[in-house]
C-alpha cells in the first residue's frame, strides 16, 4: 500500500479579487502544517497545482518539514474557477444585496448547482463535468506512479479535495460542495492506494493548529 495526502492550500487573500496569494496567516498555516507532518518520515513525491496559492503552501510546509523532494507542478490540481461560476449566475439572476453569511453561502450553493448541472457548461471555461474528470485524471495518475509503501504529498485547494472525495465516496455533487465547505485551510486528507483502487482513509485533519484557533479558517 501507498499512502497520498491532500493538503488544502493555506488562507489565501479576497475571494472575488486576488485570491490567489497566501496571506500572512496563511504562511503560518503552511509552515505549522510542515512542522506538524514530520512524523510521516521519507516523503517520496511532491505535487502541486500550477496555482500561485499551492506552490506558496508547498514551499512553506516544506521549509518546516525539511527534506522534502523538488515538487511537481500539475494543472489537473487546480482548483475550478470559482470566480466565474459567480459571475454566471450573478449574470442570470442578479446578486443580492448586503447578504449576511448564511445568504451568501445560499447565493453561492445556487451558483455551484447552475454549474453543476451541466445545462449552461458554455458560460463557464470549464464545466463541472470537465472539472471532475481532470481530478480523477490527476488522482489517477499519481496514484499509479507511488510504489508500494511510497509517500506522496499533493497541495491543492478544497474544490479538488471534495471532487476526489465525490469519486470515492461515489457523493452527489451538492453534497460534493456541502464537504467542500467544511475543509480548513491546511487540512490534510489521506489516501490510501493499493490492490488497484484508491481508498479515503481521513479527512480535513488539521491537528497541526490544535491550540492555535486564530489558525482555524476555511477561506
Amino acid at each position: 500500500m501507498a499512502d497520498l495526502y491532500q493538503v488544502r492550500h493555506g488562507q489565501a487573500g479576497d475571494v472575488m479579487g486576488d485570491y490567489d496569494r497566501l496571506s500572512d496567516r496563511g504562511w503560518t498555516q503552511a509552515r505549522r502544517a510542515g512542522e506538524g507532518w514530520r512524523h510521516l518520515g521519507v516523503v517520496h513525491q511532491v505535487l502541486h497545482g500550477a496555482m500561485r496559492r499551492h506552490r506558496e503552501t508547498a514551499e512553506g510546509f516544506a521549509e518546516a518539514f525539511g527534506g522534502l523532494p523538488e515538487p511537481i507542478e500539475d494543472a489537473r490540481f487546480d482548483e475550478f474557477d470559482h470566480q466565474a461560476v459567480v459571475r454566471a449566475y450573478v449574470a442570470e439572476h442578479g446578486m443580492p444585496e448586503r447578504p449576511d453569511r448564511a445568504a451568501f453561502f445560499g447565493f453561492f450553493a445556487a451558483a455551484m448547482a447552475r454549474w453543476s448541472g451541466g445545462a449552461h457548461d458554455a458560460d463557464y471555461p470549464e464545466g463541472y463535468a470537465a472539472f471532475q474528470a481532470r481530478v480523477e485524471e490527476g488522482l489517477s495518475a499519481a496514484a499509479a506512479a507511488l510504489p508500494s509503501g511510497a509517500t506522496a504529498l499533493v497541495f491543492t485547494s478544497g474544490g479538488v479535495v471534495s471532487a476526489v472525495v465525490r469519486q470515492l465516496l461515489g457523493l452527489d455533487p451538492a453534497a460534493a460542495f456541502r464537504v467542500n465547505l467544511t475543509l480548513m485551510n491546511t487540512g490534510v486528507t489521506r489516501l490510501q492506494v493499493g490492490a488497484g483502487r484508491v481508498s479515503l482513509v481521513t479527512l480535513n485533519e488539521v491537528s497541526h493548529l490544535h491550540g492555535h484557533p486564530e489558525l482555524l479558517t476555511r477561506s
